[in-house]
């Protein structure tokens, strides 16, 4: 006959008896009482790189809003020459490594103008007449949004005067807009 396996199970009793309040309050003590235990190397490499991952943000940052406080002093008219001796008179926006992004766009056109005859017998005349033309208000094609220009093909950028014609032009169109 098989023989049949004998299980035993041990019971454990937990007291149930609750520690002296003493008791408690000195182990308390001890734990406050502790030294503080010394940073291993480990710990040492962790806290540096920590340190220097918030130095690095931190100056990302600063490098950041400076660029913003640039950008809010660029939003008064300039001019932006380009290769092709194309002038725009604008404000800008926003530059990156490939862009120039320009708003409020101006720039000049040669446009024929009749002058009528001021004696009889006399034909009128035209000329060419250099013209201010704000982008957007062509008849053809009517572009809207900001006017994106590869910086290659920038060659100057420069403030408008506040006593140049053209200046006061633009000052005069935005006044009534």
């Amino acid at each position: 006959m098989p023989q049949a396996k004998k299980t035993t199970t041990k019971r454990t009793s937990k007291s149930s008896a609750k520690k002296d309040p003493t008791e408690e309050l000195m182990e308390f003590e001890q734990f406050v009482s502790r030294k503080p235990q010394a940073i291993n190397n480990r710990g040492k490499g962790w806290l540096l790189a920590t340190l220097f991952v918030i130095i690095i943000f931190l100056l990302a940052a600063l490098f950041y809003t400076s660029q913003n406080k640039n950008l809010a002093v660029e939003q008064e008219f300039r001019t932006v020459i380009l290769d092709d001796n194309q002038a725009y008179y604008a404000k800008i926006v926003k530059e990156d490594a490939l862009y120039i992004y320009l708003d409020d766009v101006y720039y000049t056109r040669w446009d024929q103008q009749v002058i009528p005859a001021t004696e009889e017998g006399e034909e009128d005349r035209t000329e060419e007449v250099l013209v201010l033309v704000k982008r957007g208000e062509e008849a053809l094609h009517r572009p809207s949004g900001l006017l994106q220009i590869n910086r290659d093909k920038v060659i100057a950028i420069e403030d408008i005067g506040k006593d140049s014609d053209v200046y006061k032009i633009i000052m005069e169109r935005e006044s009534l807009q």
